[in-house]
């Protein structure tokens, strides 16, 4: 029978919000998780995959009138009014 090779670890530092961590050492906890297996986890199944296990998105959120007019400094340049959208769509 062949003898059964120890594997080498290595240490990733993250830095992450403190409250991100609490909640998410909270919920990892009622699941008999720790971080550490969660990201071999995330890492092996990216393995796999080779890709992500979901897909990033950008996703801006488009203003209505009334939220751009409160954020209105009197510069009609503001980037909150350029969409890029035909005017008054928002609207109807």
């Amino acid at each position: 029978m062949a003898q059964a090779t120890a594997r080498q670890s290595t240490s990733i530092n993250v830095r992450v919000d403190e409250e991100v961590k609490r909640d998410l050492d909270f919920l990892l906890d009622k699941l008999g998780l720790n971080v550490s297996v969660v990201v071999n986890m995330l890492f092996r199944q990216m393995i796999m995959d080779e890709a992500l296990p979901f897909q990033p998105k950008y996703k801006r959120k488009r203003l209505t009138t009334e939220e751009r007019l409160k954020n209105y400094t009197g510069d009609y340049k503001t980037e909150e009014w350029d969409t890029g959208e035909p005017v008054g769509s928002e609207v109807f």
